[in-house]
């Protein structure tokens, strides 16, 4: 019989990111039910706190319909919210993964895109946004389809699924200023890529095809051909959405901000994959793992490849 973890129980501890960023997230008990806490881990972080719960209200009115958000409630330095015993919608596509119900996995993928699509946007230069996460003066004028607020984290990992309902856990990163669609849809791409990749290998299959866009140090990442259509079918290039989220996370993390990988010029289209072939490169990375661990100036090299991979296709 597994053990039960006793709680506090901490899900999110985010001691690498700028200071008046940093916050940590623990699942306690009051009066005998469980309650979710976001604490500030540093003494700059509480304005960041109450800035959360304005963005939270803010958010609440426009994801009306679509998503069901979950708004926490501020005591002290302390954001406290409602304990939801449901699965994510990242851990429920990898359920259907994992036993090969493609389908159902696929289906869940496009409803995910069709609620973002639904939500209210305009068609705009994103200007707020290119001067906060690209970094490139000369990002240009191009309109783009954007949501009207910008939350930028509204990917599956964030999203609870209970039945038709979908709540929404995480408001930490939504802005004031409009952000492109598809570079939330990108971010929820990369995610599955990054975290499910297991589980994309196993269910590869000439009904499922998968394509290797991404690349992370000495790793090919797969996602399904179908998913990838929504970031490749575009006007806005992958690698110019790679570069946002390299500007994002250097806005959250500062300059401890490591690689995001890169984007496979070339990808090629797979239907099947040898478990032999996959177990021995993952010992492989596991091995190079330990090596860059041994060797930290040799990470710091394969981040500064990375890089400036990125910056050549500006």
């Amino acid at each position: 019989m597994e053990s039960v973890p006793s709680l506090p129980l901490i899900v999110a501890d985010n001691c690498t990111r700028l200071p008046q960023f940093r916050t940590r997230t623990i699942i306690t008990e009051r009066n005998g039910r469980k309650v979710v806490c976001k604490q500030a881990l540093a003494e700059q972080a509480i304005p960041f706190l109450k800035l959360i719960i304005e963005r939270e209200r803010k958010n609440a009115e426009y994801l009306r319909g679509r998503f069901d958000p979950l708004c926490g409630r501020l005591t002290g330095n302390v954001i406290e919210y409602e304990y939801l015993p449901y699965q994510s919608l990242l851990n429920s596509i990898a359920g259907h993964l994992a036993d090969r119900r493609w389908a159902e996995a696929d289906r869940l993928f496009q409803d995910y895109v069709n609620r973002l699509n639904s939500l209210p946007k305009i068609q705009t230069v994103p200007e707020e946004f290119l001067k906060t996460f690209d970094g490139d003066k000369n990002a240009g004028n191009q309109k783009l389809e954007c949501l009207s607020r910008g939350l930028l984290d509204l990917t599956p990992r964030n999203i609870l699924v209970d039945g038709d309902r979908w709540v929404i856990v995480d408001h930490e990163w939504s802005f004031d200023f409009p952000v492109p669609v598809v570079f939330v849809v990108f971010r929820a791409v990369r995610e599955a890529a990054v975290v499910l990749q297991s589980q994309i290998r196993a269910a590869a299959s000439r009904t499922m095809p998968v394509t290797d866009i991404f690349a992370l140090g000495l790793q090919k990442l797969y996602v399904p051909v179908l998913w990838a259509q929504h970031i490749t079918d575009t006007p806005i290039t992958s690698s110019r959405m790679l570069r946002w989220e390299l500007g994002f996370q250097r806005y959250v993390r500062g300059s401890s901000c490591r690689s995001v990988g890169r984007i496979i010029s070339t990808p090629k289209t797979r239907t099947k994959f040898s478990e032999r072939a996959y177990a021995r490169r993952q010992h492989l990375a596991t091995a190079a793992r330990k090596a860059l661990k041994v060797l930290p100036g040799l990470r710091g090299v394969l981040d500064s490849v990375e890089k400036r991979l990125l910056d050549l296709d500006r």
